[in-house]
């Protein structure tokens, strides 16, 4: 077991597997920070090993070595260049799933962030996955199913990867031994975000945030924010749900619906400006959303 809430999906993959019903195309669909690289991995690693039980690999045999070694011939990656996963990354897919398996056994495909493909490269996948080849399989993560074309997502067996039982998440990050930070269990459903930012040395820059965001609507000299949120989009958005949960209390405690979705609306505009417009006067664009906000808050 990798993580103690994906052991349902892991049960669920074995008895698939077990079964004789595991598809040969699987997505696995969950947000940033659940743990679904990991599941990939471990599902890749156990298709390609010699002795693997219930889809976990034995982590002994030769193939496992391989895969220790990141040298595994049988099994390929594919992640964005960039902002995109093109064309030729997925014909090399294809070329891949003809060629013989080295091992004898099975041959894996993993893309990582498959929303990222380009409309020729989604194309070009679906053909591999309309004509699939005994011992081949494609194994796809994404955190969004919306982007993905009706075609491949019909084409693919559909997993989604949460956290069901969020008290789970919280004892696997108290383990961790992190402050207890008022906002913790606001990523339960996002557990490896809290080790990330632990081992990067960030959780006092995300309590900032917080601080900031529970603050906002008193008005102060923004300049500290804007340093911190320029230097990572990821900020823009944790600062915003922030932001966003202080609206939802605000709702609870009485302010009028319209009111709210304004506040909400005006939330999403900083964040689709803050995120994709190159350039923006951020200091500017954060004054301008508080002076929103706290119009919605009288």
């Amino acid at each position: 077991m990798i993580y103690p809430w994906l052991s349902n999906v892991e049960q669920q993959l074995a008895a698939s597997f077990n079964a004789g019903r595991f598809h040969h195309g699987q997505l696995f669909n969950g947000q940033q920070g659940v743990g679904k690289r990991a599941l990939v991995e471990q599902l890749a690693n156990a298709l390609l090993c010699l002795s693997a039980t219930n889809l976990v690999p034995c982590g002994h045999c030769k193939s496992c070595h391989l895969n220790q070694a990141v040298t595994h011939p049988d099994k390929y990656v594919v992640q964005a260049d960039g902002q995109s996963i093109g064309v030729d990354d997925i014909r090399s897919v294809s070329d891949f799933m003809h060629q013989s398996a080295a091992q004898n056994a099975n041959k894996v495909v993993v893309i990582n962030d498959c929303h990222k493909m380009t409309t020729a490269a989604a194309n070009a996948l679906l053909k591999t996955l309309e004509e699939p080849s005994p011992q081949r399989f494609l194994l796809l993560t994404t955190s969004a199913t919306t982007q993905l074309p009706a075609t491949i997502l019909s084409r693919c067996a559909l997993t989604q990867v949460k956290v069901n039982d969020a008290n789970v998440a919280m004892n696997w990050i108290s383990q961790l031994h992190v402050p207890a930070y008022p906002w913790l269990k606001m990523f339960t459903q996002q557990p490896l975000l809290i080790a990330r930012w632990q081992q990067d040395e960030q959780l006092k820059v995300i309590d900032e945030l917080y601080k900031f965001a529970t603050e906002l609507k008193q008005g102060h000299n923004f300049s500290a924010l804007v340093d911190i949120i320029s230097k990572d989009t990821e900020r823009v958005r944790v600062f915003c749900l922030f932001l966003s949960e202080q609206l939802k209390q605000q709702l609870i405690a009485g302010m009028d619906f319209d009111s709210y979705q304004s506040a909400q609306n005006a939330l999403a505009e900083f964040v689709q400006n803050s995120t994709q417009i190159l350039g923006l006067n951020l200091p500017l664009a954060v004054s301008r959303l508080a002076y929103r906000l706290r119009k919605s808050y009288k």
